[in-house]
């Protein structure tokens, strides 16, 4: 028997079974694949006059009786599995035939090329398309998840593009049907490396979210033309899964929220079927843009060009770039005189502190002493030591300093210390074409995200009370009663008269300073320490303002990436938008837009996170009541955030 079977593979393996008719029905024609395992042939079932695929059990020479059976045991369990399966999206199995020892599968044609063939011919796929792809191998999930089974190698490769367009996930080789035993040799872990979730490559048992993370690395490959975590050997893809952030794709468009949220490598915080195709939906429902045209590269074009134009071209460039330079080293030299003049400031009132208490202890010695028997002698006028114009130069020059260091102090202490030619760049008050555009909802351009990746959760300080707070070195109090020695005062704001109702807040522990409506205080502090949340008495409305010194370069890539986990640890929570907007002409802005339910109460958030430097970024978080988002009171405190702040140090 063992001889027939090697004879039967050989056979096959060379092509010499073409023509062949199995269980006198399926006559055998050419080979449509191979892979390790089998041969996938083209058919004829001369019963029904109709062609179909079979697949062959094919053994590699070596293996011995018991991986024969436990390869044999697979094929079957594959062909049970996808009968089982009701889906448009899997393959439909007509028959399994007995011949040399080994199971033939015979099941539906599928006439198209693979998705990795695909790729590799015509490039990646839109991201419109790839939703397309991952909706229909969602569904073939979705009804093998029902029904107990798991794919374990969800892979461009498994899935077929048939000529009509449907898209079909086939090879259940692998697949792990509940209840019954592995046949997956102990110790053994099967599948593309790129493709298995990070719970598989640690031997953890998985779930339906394994095959979820494989989907994520479908839509991956589907727009960007390579696999995720691909590092060249298998054992270096499977760490990197494990381990590493996804290398940022660079054309999913709408798509990545999803596949970020797919590849989560917790998959308690992977996005689920419903979540999924909802996202994946949502792609689908907005309209597609429109290809940008593809201009044919001039550059071997042999043609005249003036040497004068050249020239006047090159020097162009060459002044554009020496202006740009000389702009960046004089907004660093702005900010170092900056930086002296704050510290100087800050010296001075400290001396000043210090020269003060001297003094007061001084005179309370003096006063202290009881008085000496002994008169002192008389001393002679200070007109009789010194000239008259020597002391009044003297006066002069004590006046001199005393102002000196009282500009200072206020400059240290008040926000009008920019150059009004720079207020366009972020300093002093800015303009109406400087704030971020409208809404029609009446806010200042949608909502607000963070490159630090706030949530709005607290880390402490939640009473509210006076002087605790961010502390320690990091700001304090925000309401113009608060005590000013703590380090937040009221008063700089962006200048200009504000609206009734709103006073100026600064804290330069979190280096900003805003208008806020009168009783907001620090009622709690975000994250490690990152910011502030400030309200009334903890509730809603509310406002928190964090700061980051080593801001990312992509707002919108900071938010999407924070958006999984977010969605993972709130309650109903709705996103509603991530957008990239214009604020400021800061080098990049990006808008976070969702609601959730907090302390009982369904909240709308708007979370704005900016980079202006590279060492100053901001997220201005608004949250609202849902049903009081456009009301006037929140409509306005969204507006006067936008329009007031002003980055400090």
């Amino acid at each position: 028997m063992a001889a027939a079977v090697k004879a039967a593979a050989k056979a096959a393996g060379d092509g010499k079974d073409e023509g062949r008719l199995l269980a006198g029905r399926y006559r055998l024609g050419a080979v449509l694949g191979k892979g390790g395992m089998g041969t996938v042939w083209r058919a004829q079932d001369e019963t029904l006059g109709r062609t179909v695929a079979v697949k062959e059990l094919r053994f590699s020479s070596g293996v011995d009786e018991d991986e024969k059976r436990r390869l044999i045991t697979r094929t079957l369990r594959e062909a049970k599995a996808i009968a089982r399966i009701r889906s448009g999206g899997a393959v439909t199995v007509y028959d399994v035939v007995d011949e040399d020892a080994r199971p033939w599968i015979v099941m539906e044609l599928i006439e198209g090329p693979s998705l990795a063939e695909f790729i590799r011919e015509n490039g990646p796929l839109t991201p419109h398309r790839a939703a397309e792809v991952g909706l229909a191998v969602l569904d073939v999930l979705r009804a093998a998840h029902g029904q107990g089974i798991l794919h374990r190698d969800v892979k461009p490769s498994n899935v077929l593009i048939a000529g009509n367009g449907r898209v079909v996930l086939t090879d259940f080789g692998i697949a792990q049907v509940e209840g019954d035993p592995s046949v997956t040799s102990t110790g053994m872990l099967v599948g593309a490396p790129s493709y298995i979730s990070p719970e598989r490559a640690r031997g953890h048992k998985p779930g339906p979210p394994a095959d979820m993370w494989s989907l994520g690395g479908l839509l991956y490959a589907s727009v960007e033309g390579v696999p995720p975590y691909d590092k060249g050997s298998a054992l270096a893809t499977l760490t990197a899964v494990m381990t590493e952030p996804v290398e940022p794709p660079k054309n999913a468009g709408p798509l990545i929220e999803v596949i970020y949220g797919l590849l989560a490598k917790d998959p308690a915080h992977r996005l689920d079927d419903s979540r999924a195709r909802a996202m994946l939906s949502a792609v689908l429902a907005a309209p597609e843009p429109e290809p940008a045209p593809v201009v044919a590269a001039a550059a071997e074009e042999t043609r005249q060009i003036s040497l004068a134009d050249a020239k006047e071209a090159a020097d162009k460039a060459a002044a554009e770039k020496a202006e740009k330079a000389a702009e960046k080293a004089a907004k660093k030299e702005r900010e170092r005189r900056d930086r002296e003049q704050r510290e100087r400031a800050r010296a001075a009132l400290k001396a000043a502190r210090k020269a003060a208490t001297a003094a007061a202890a001084t005179t309370a010695v003096t006063a202290a002493e009881p008085p000496k028997s002994k008169p002192s002698p008389v001393k002679a006028p200070l007109t009789d030591v010194m000239q008259r114009r020597t002391i009044v130069l003297a006066a002069a020059a004590v006046v001199v300093v005393l102002a000196v260091v009282g500009s200072l102090i206020a400059y240290a202490f008040s926000n009008d210390d920019k150059d009004p030619k720079d207020e366009s760049k972020g300093g002093g008050k800015p303009t109406p074409a400087a704030s971020a555009p409208k809404d029609p909802g009446g806010g200042t351009g949608n909502t607000s995200p963070k490159p630090s990746g706030n949530t709005g959760d607290t880390g402490g300080n939640a009473n509210g009370s006076a002087g605790s707070g961010a502390g320690a070195g990091t700001g304090g109090q925000q309401s113009p009663a608060a005590n000013q020695g703590q380090g937040a005062t009221s008063g700089g704001g962006a200048g200009g008269a504000l609206p009734a109702g709103f006073v100026p807040v600064q804290d330069f522990g979190f280096h900003f300073s805003m208008a806020m409506p009168e009783g907001f205080k620090q009622t709690g502090t975000a994250g490690e320490n990152s910011g502030g949340i400030y309200s009334r008495d903890g509730g809603f409305p509310r406002i928190q303002v964090d700061y980051t010194d080593k801001p990312g370069n992509d707002a919108r890539l900071a938010w999407a990436k924070a958006a999984p986990a977010v969605a993972g640890s709130s309650t109903s929570y709705r996103q509603i938008r991530i957008d990239a907007v214009d604020y400021r002409g800061y080098p990049t802005v990006a808008d976070w837009e969702f609601e959730r339910e907090q302390k009982g109460i369904k909240v709308r958030v708007l979370n704005r996170g900016f980079k202006l430097d590279a060492t100053h970024g901001y997220a201005i978080m608004i949250s609202c009541a849902a049903d009081q988002w456009d009301g006037a009171e929140c409509t306005q405190m969204r507006n006067v955030a936008f329009e007031t702040f002003q980055p400090l140090g």
